[in-house]
């Protein structure tokens, strides 16, 4: 079992039983059961693949904004524009999760249709783990691409305000006999999500991850949130945030910059914008030819001579692979945090059946 099975502090619970505890969550503050279910596939995904910041500790806030109508339950999502390759969606303040669902479906029909298809979002909010939209591209044999930008965590280089989020984007893309390559990353150092789990469990951060407010490095993670994320490669890292933010916020008529509203401690909508894409293979290639490609692309990686100290080369989205299948045999270890706010938030919501 993983070490962090290991102990008082962590409860493993199955992939299943967690996900329809979870579902009964967001259909009792009205969400309807087919887009209850989007939700928590992606929430389900993420804890499976080892992403635990993406993963059900975000429930307890979307059941708050939903309760307080700040995300809406049953959103009247329309498409404002439209062109054979491309849409703009607007998401009227639903789950991030389900807009971006729908917006991918709409991306892949169109690229299945021609060459590409690309979809943005308005009018949406947080919307999870950004490798579960790419993947679902991937299961086509499509490309898929997948940005999104964020409440402000980064000041941009030479400042010291917040002023643009750290904006994450994935890319997925199939192969033949191989596993898919899933790259998802977040334009920060660390994702703002690792820091609220670390303060939810009352752990420390690495150094170089963060500063507080009165911009000294710090290890405390509530210090941390009260200050500035920092970009991943400097001035490099900032770059990428911006232009992701172009894509998903300015072009898509979305908030943008400090213009998007935060997900805690916030009465108000997100105003979160999406950018999803589907790219056609067989546009460029027949589709085994690049399946092929592909295969000897990442055995040629894989078999490259190693450093000293290194034992196995990875692909992106590899390990995070190989953590999926551990988690559906041995269960999804859950933090005793977040384990017991599922818990209590499941007997305030009247659920009888609790977490096994």
């Amino acid at each position: 079992m993983e070490a962090r099975m290991e102990g008082q502090n962590v409860v493993p619970v199955q992939a299943d039983r967690l996900g329809r505890f979870c579902l009964q969550l967001f259909e009792k503050v009205g969400v309807p059961s087919a887009e209850a279910k989007v939700a928590v596939d992606n929430l389900i995904e993420a804890d499976l693949r080892g992403v635990d910041t993406h993963g059900v500790t975000r429930i307890a806030i979307y059941i708050e904004r939903l309760q307080s109508g700040a995300v809406k339950a049953r959103p009247q999502m329309k498409i404002l524009r439209e062109t054979p390759v491309s849409a703009l969606l607007d998401g009227d303040h639903g789950l991030g999760q389900v807009v971006s669902a729908r917006a991918m479906e709409i991306a892949i029909q169109k690229a299945r249709a021609g060459v590409v298809g690309l979809v943005g979002v308005r009018n949406s909010t947080h919307n999870g783990a950004l490798a579960h939209f790419a993947m679902m591209a991937v299961k086509e044999d499509l490309i898929g691409i997948a940005l999104t930008n964020t409440v402000p965590l980064m000041a941009p280089t030479g400042g010291n305000e917040a002023m643009i989020g750290n904006n994450p984007f994935a890319i997925a893309a199939p192969a033949g006999k191989e596993k898919p390559v899933v790259f998802d990353m977040a334009c920060s150092i660390a994702a703002r999500g690792k820091i609220i789990l670390a303060a939810k469990k009352g752990e420390k951060i690495p150094l170089g991850w963060a500063i507080d407010k009165d911009g000294l490095p710090t290890e405390d993670a509530q210090a941390a949130l009260e200050g500035l994320i920092l970009p991943v490669g400097g001035h490099k890292g900032y770059g990428l945030a911006l232009m992701v933010d172009v894509l998903s916020g300015v072009l898509t008529g979305a908030n943008f910059g400090p213009g998007v509203g935060p997900l805690y401690n916030n009465p108000g909508v997100q105003g979160i914008g999406h950018l999803l894409a589907a790219i056609n293979i067989e546009a460029f290639m027949p589709l085994d030819e690049f399946k092929a490609r592909m295969d000897r692309m990442i055995r040629d990686l894989k078999n490259c001579k190693k450093a000293k100290g290194t034992t196995e080369i990875f692909l992106p989205g590899e390990i995070e692979m190989g953590i999926e299948a551990r988690r559906r045999r041995e269960g999804i270890p859950l933090s005793r945090a977040v384990y017991d706010e599922l818990c209590a938030l499941g007997r305030r919501l009247g659920i009888e059946a609790q977490i096994p």
